[in-house]
């Protein structure tokens, strides 16, 4: 069993410590907050032995082979640097980043150190986007033309003003950095990098500084267009379509088991053949959350870099940055490689960001 230490302990951590739980080869052995309350009422739900009293504490336990962040949005950086510093490989939970800039800074830190950084972007193992990948690379798809993606829940009804997702630095982002952004990487793993976007944002309950509603368009690479709508105020919904040349896939899920064990059980997956023809596909039943702790193990055991890596984080973010940049202008296309050389990246960089390149810089 691999030993694993927690940073943040809100909901999300618990998310994490079940998927724990339900694992044979990793294990939470320790954990930490700032208040010594949050420590506590989190060893007791979840059976830790220990909790430890500072951040360099954790760091440090040599109990401790690997390190999640579950943090605030704007301390995953310093907070995935203190566990690469110490060696330790590092599952931080979308996003990566707050910008392409610190994105970057968390790329070459890892390339310097080798030790690995994954994003804990645990959508795109759902059964139904690995289905839709594997259909769109075998190529029985044929050339993909359009795709789309949503998810969308009614949280910003019950959201606190002073809680942090409205607080922390990359709010500006709102839906779509917080719920949109899996539906980003969804699109990612399926239909590869993306070279431009547009984007426009609505904001109806949370104030003129935080959009509660998103609708993005993305340019793929390969030459796909897909689309994002995001919505905080609206009942769950969660639907991912690829229309491709020889027929549409559909993927829809119930929201209502986002942290289960089973969640794959509650997703429907229909084809539609280029003749009109349709039928229920089977989904492999998977567990996204033990999956992608268990990958954190290998990375530990092996050095290898984790499913969705820090390349691929960093993509993500560049697109929620670029959408943010877009909405602002009346939703004018924005170039993702101008944003992240405007941002600091060098040539090789960017050419694997886009896609160009598999560099051993990754």
């Amino acid at each position: 069993m691999i030993g694993l230490g927690i940073i943040g302990l809100g909901r999300w951590a618990n998310a994490h410590a079940a998927a724990a739980a339900r694992s044979d080869q990793v294990e939470l052995v320790n954990c930490f907050a700032r208040l010594e309350e949050s420590r506590r009422r989190f060893i007791d739900a979840n059976g830790l032995a220990v909790a430890a009293q500072s951040l360099e504490g954790l760091i440090a336990d040599p109990a401790v082979a690997a390190v999640i962040v579950s943090s605030p949005n704007d301390a995953h950086a310093s907070h995935v640097r203190a566990a690469i510093h110490a060696g330790k490989p590092v599952l931080v939970d979308k996003p990566l980043a707050v910008d392409v800039a610190e994105g970057l800074d968390l790329w070459r830190a890892s390339v310097r150190s080798g030790v690995p950084i994954g994003v804990a972007h645990h959508a795109r193992r759902l059964a139904g986007h690995r289905l839709a990948r594997d259909w769109v690379r075998s190529g029985d798809a044929g050339t993909v033309r359009l795709a789309h993606g949503n998810f969308s829940n009614s949280r910003a009804t019950a959201m606190k003003p002073d809680a942090w997702h409205r607080t922390a630095r990359g709010a500006e982002a709102g839906v779509l950095i917080q719920v949109g952004i899996h539906q980003v990487d969804a699109l990612l793993s399926i239909l590869g990098p993306v070279v431009e976007v547009n984007a426009r944002f609505g904001y109806d309950v949370l104030g003129p500084d935080m959009p509660d509603v998103a609708a993005v368009t993305m340019m793929h690479a390969g030459g796909a267009l897909s689309t994002i709508a995001s919505s905080w105020t609206t009942p769950s919904h969660y639907l991912t379509e690829i229309q491709a040349e020889r027929g549409t896939m559909s993927f829809r899920l119930d929201h209502g088991h986002w942290t289960s064990g089973d969640v794959d059980l509650f997703g429907e997956v229909t084809m539609r053949s280029s003749d009109g023809a349709s039928s229920v596909v089977a989904v492999t039943k998977g567990d996204p959350l033990r999956d992608q702790l268990e990958d954190l193990g290998r990375a530990v055991t092996t050095g290898s870099q984790m499913l969705v890596d820090v390349v691929e984080g960093l993509r993500a973010v560049a697109i929620v940055q670029a959408a943010v940049r877009s909405s602002s202008a009346g939703g004018a296309p924005v170039s993702i490689e101008s944003l992240v050389r405007e941002s600091g990246a060098n040539d090789e960089e960017t050419s694997v960001l886009l896609g160009r390149s598999q560099a051993a810089a990754r």
